[in-house]
């Protein structure tokens, strides 16, 4: 059964999705700041920060493939539209501040960066539905 509708989106899973998304990368991110690898005038610097919002993102879409199986692609294309309006919101309360950071005054890396995460989002989601739909799940034993 194909269940790629737009009724089967739900904006709960959307946001938590989100959410689980930045806090993943946040953490990689800190975790890459802490080991000392993020340096402006190091290249490695914007493959680590790709590596991260991949991560983020693939966890983001992975947990809402688990938990709500319906529509994997949709949910990993609305969390991905999520993290554009808040970055647009972000630039309408504070001009100039959301695209501060090294990279982000090049279009090619900005929109390289949306399809990282549309890609991820998405290939988490059905790697999680995939899981579900096979049964293997992880089981919390207590």
């Amino acid at each position: 059964m194909h269940t790629e509708h737009i009724h089967n989106l739900h904006p709960g899973w959307v946001l938590g999705g989100w959410l689980v998304a930045v806090a993943v990368a946040g953490a990689a991110f800190m975790v890459f700041l802490g080991l000392g690898l993020l340096r402006p005038e190091w290249a490695l610097t914007n493959v680590l920060v790709l590596a991260a919002v991949a991560l983020g993102f693939f966890a983001g879409g992975f947990f809402v493939g688990l938990r709500w199986s319906d529509a994997p692609i949709l949910h990993g294309a609305a969390i991905t539209f999520l993290s554009v309006f808040v970055w647009f919101l972000g630039n309408l309360v504070r001009p100039g501040v959301a695209g501060a950071q090294p990279g982000m005054e090049n279009p090619a890396f900005v929109l390289g960066l949306v399809l990282l995460q549309l890609v991820a989002s998405v290939a988490g989601g059905w790697t999680g539905r995939r899981m579900v739909l096979r049964g293997e799940t992880p089981r919390l034993e207590g």
